[in-house]
C-alpha cells in the first residue's frame, strides 16, 4: 500500500520532465532560427571576407562575369552577387544594368567599390565592381563601346552603349589588370552557316564596332598589365564557325584565353565569358559556372593562378 502511494507521488514528476524537455527544445530551435536570419543577411560580407582571405597570398585571384537582367531588385542581385563572391571573385563585370547605381551599390558588400560609366546613359552601362581590400584602383574611365545599336524586336535604333575601364593593382602580388565589361547585341549568328546573321545586319555591324573598341583597349594596354574582359557575348562557340564573330574578331586576334570554347562537356552551354591575355604571369586555371541564380544567366568565375 505504501509502495503504491509512492508510485503515485513520483509519476507526475516523471510525466512533467519530458514536457519541459520538449518545450526547452522548441525554445532552443526557435532561438537558432531567429539567430540565423541576421547571419543570412550578412552572407555577402562573409563571402567577401572569404574571397579577400583567399587572395591574401597573392598567388591567385578570381574574376567573374554576371548578367543581371533589367528590373532585378536588391534582394535578387544580392543573392546572385553573393554566389560569385563566394566562388572567390574579387572583380565582377556586370551587364544589363541601367539606371541602377543606388540599387547595385546596396547589393554589394561594404568593402566593395562600384565603377559606373559617367556621362550619357546608354542601353547597357556595363559597370565593374571590385573588392578594395584585394585591389587598388589606379585609373578608370568611361568608353563608348558602340553607337546606334540595333534592336531587332522593335525595329528601332537604340541608344549608345557605354563601358567602364578599370586599371586595378593587386595589393598582395602587385599584379595589375586592365578590366572591361561589355554586352554584344543578340541574334548575331546564323545557326545554319555559323557566320554572321545578315538578317540582323545592323546588330552585326554594332558587334563589329564593339569588337574594334575592345581590340583598341587591348592594344593600348601596357605590357606589364594583363587585359581582362567580361561579356555577355550572345554567341555560343560551337555555333561560331566563321571568322566574323567573337572568335574571329576578339578572342583569336587578341590571343585571349577564355571559357569561350566548345567540347564534349560544354557544347552549347552558354554565352557568358571571362577572357584574359595569355602572356602574363597569371593564367586562368579553371572556370566555374553558378547556375542557381535569380537572373536568367549563369555567373562565371575564372580563377587565375601564378605561373611557376
Amino acid at each position: 500500500m505504501v509502495f503504491g502511494m509512492f508510485l503515485l507521488a513520483v509519476r507526475p514528476r516523471v510525466l512533467v520532465r519530458p514536457i519541459l524537455s520538449a518545450a526547452a527544445a522548441l525554445l532552443l530551435l526557435a532561438s537558432v532560427l531567429l539567430a540565423g536570419s541576421p547571419a543570412q543577411a550578412r552572407q555577402p560580407e562573409r563571402n567577401a571576407a572569404a574571397s579577400s582571405h583567399a587572395a591574401a597570398s597573392g598567388n591567385r585571384f578570381a574574376v567573374a562575369t554576371l548578367n543581371l537582367k533589367k528590373g532585378m531588385r536588391v534582394a535578387g542581385m544580392r543573392h546572385d552577387i553573393s554566389q560569385v563572391i563566394g566562388g572567390g571573385a574579387s572583380v565582377v563585370g556586370f551587364q544589363e544594368r541601367l539606371f541602377s547605381r543606388p540599387a547595385l551599390r546596396a547589393s554589394l558588400p561594404k568593402a566593395w567599390t562600384l565603377l559606373m560609366p559617367s556621362g550619357p546613359t546608354g542601353t547597357d552601362d556595363n559597370p565593374i565592381a571590385f573588392d578594395k581590400r584585394v585591389w587598388k584602383l589606379q585609373k578608370t574611365w568611361s568608353v563608348l563601346l558602340t553607337g546606334t545599336t540595333w534592336r531587332r524586336y522593335s525595329g528601332r535604333i537604340a541608344h549608345d552603349q557605354y563601358g567602364v575601364v578599370a586599371v586595378l593593382r593587386n595589393r598582395a602580388s602587385g599584379h595589375t589588370i586592365r578590366a572591361v565589361s561589355f554586352h554584344l547585341p543578340n541574334h548575331l549568328h546564323n545557326r545554319r552557316t555559323g557566320g554572321p546573321n545578315y538578317a540582323n545586319r545592323r546588330g552585326v555591324e554594332a558587334m563589329w564596332r564593339m569588337a574594334g573598341a575592345i581590340r583598341s583597349l587591348k592594344d593600348d594596354t601596357r605590357k606589364a598589365h594583363q587585359f581582362v574582359a567580361m561579356c555577355d557575348c550572345n554567341v555560343t562557340e560551337n555555333r561560331d564557325t566563321g571568322e566574323n564573330l567573337v572568335k574571329g574578331r576578339i578572342t583569336k586576334p587578341l590571343r585571349l584565353e577564355t571559357n569561350y570554347s566548345a567540347d564534349d562537356h560544354r557544347r552549347g552551354s552558354g554565352i557568358d565569358y571571362v577572357m584574359a591575355e595569355r602572356h602574363s604571369d597569371f593564367r586562368i586555371r579553371s572556370f566555374r559556372p553558378y547556375r542557381h541564380m535569380v537572373t536568367d544567366h549563369p555567373g562565371i568565375v575564372a580563377t587565375f593562378v601564378r605561373r611557376r
